[in-house]
């Protein structure tokens, strides 16, 4: 343990010595992104692997998942670039992944409230999920595009370079979308919580467990919204810091915006496993047995019958019973 601990402190030491301030950085954002991709992977092979995707709404959060592992990669591949083709690309990509997560999550909450509030269901519209969660993040990362190229450096990796745009082109509709998300996820919880306290002993007890179910169900799902404002207060500080004083920028708002907005993945998969049937499915014995039951091959049986030549001719005891034939006429 302590040969653990002199290592630690020695690789620190090197570290802090040898890089600069935003090659520490980088280096966090890396490892951090790096930890979100396996947090997506690991969402990705639970819901494949259990057949979650037959169920809309797990399939909503396989979209939203894959597009946090498309803004993980982002984190990961971009670096401190001088303003160029690459660094455009490089802050577009992330612009763009950052606005599909926000959209799927909004689609979530959408879906939950008019299925328990309203009693609509939107599976037939799925194709028009599709349209607006990959569309409108598109309209928006071409924003920044109008009246001049507005992705650059900013800090230690690439995105939207001027104050004005970042704030009218990601944070305020960020904090919109998120306020509103927020209200329809109170006014559902609200409208659910009544419903079972006015049915309270009317229904049969496998009625009132069954809303109790769903309220678990839906306790993690509401998480994600949440995990997602609370993900974004470091790094709007730390931009308005930026506005406030470009030339003196604080390192540690600087670190914490830089884990915040890597770790998406890796939240989303902390909420994932919040519910107790996915906790279960995580058990190895479980997964294991899973995985046995995809792989395994199911064969037909082909067996081998005689055929009439083959059959012995048998004959009848004289009280047998005989065959009996209708004549048709």
């Amino acid at each position: 343990m302590c040969y653990i601990s002199t290592t630690l402190y020695n690789l620190i030491c090197y570290i802090s010595t040898t890089c600069t301030l935003q090659d520490i950085v980088i280096i966090v954002k890396r490892v951090v992104a790096c930890v979100s991709v396996l947090g997506c992977l690991l969402m990705l092979t639970v819901i494949f692997v259990y057949k979650k995707y037959s169920n809309f709404i797990q399939r909503i959060i396989l979209y939203m998942t894959l597009a946090a592992l498309l803004s993980a990669i982002a984190y990961i591949i971009g670096d401190l670039q001088e303003d160029g083709p690459i660094c455009t690309f490089q802050g577009f990509i992330s612009n763009f992944a950052d606005w599909s997560v926000l959209m799927w999550m909004f689609m979530i909450t959408l879906t939950l409230h008019l299925s328990q509030v309203n009693d609509k269901k939107l599976d037939s519209k799925e194709w028009v999920f599709h349209i607006v969660c990959w569309g409108l993040p598109l309209l928006a990362s071409c924003v920044p595009f109008i009246d001049d190229n507005h992705y650059g450096p900013s800090g230690a990796w690439c995105w939207i370079d001027d104050t004005a745009w970042r704030f009218g082109a990601w944070y305020v509709p960020l904090f919109v979308m998120l306020l509103v998300i927020i209200v329809l996820n109170s006014h559902m919880f609200y409208v659910v919580r009544k419903r079972a306290k006015n049915t309270g002993g009317i229904y049969s007890h496998e009625t009132e467990h069954a809303q109790e179910r769903l309220m678990a169900e839906l306790k993690p799902l509401r998480l994600y919204p949440y995990l997602y404002l609370a993900l974004n207060i470091f790094p709007l500080i730390n931009r308005i810091q930026n506005a406030a004083d470009s030339n003196n920028p604080i390192f540690a708002l600087t670190l914490l915006h830089t884990i915040s907005i890597a770790s998406q993945g890796t939240v989303n998969a902390c909420a994932f496993g919040l519910n107790k049937q996915t906790l279960s499915e995580l058990r190895w014995c479980n997964f294991k047995l899973q995985l046995k039951s995809l792989c395994m091959c199911k064969t037909d049986v082909i067996g081998e019958y005689e055929t009439q030549e083959d059959v012995p001719d048998v004959a009848l005891a004289p009280d047998s019973p005989q065959l009996l034939t209708i004549d048709q006429d």
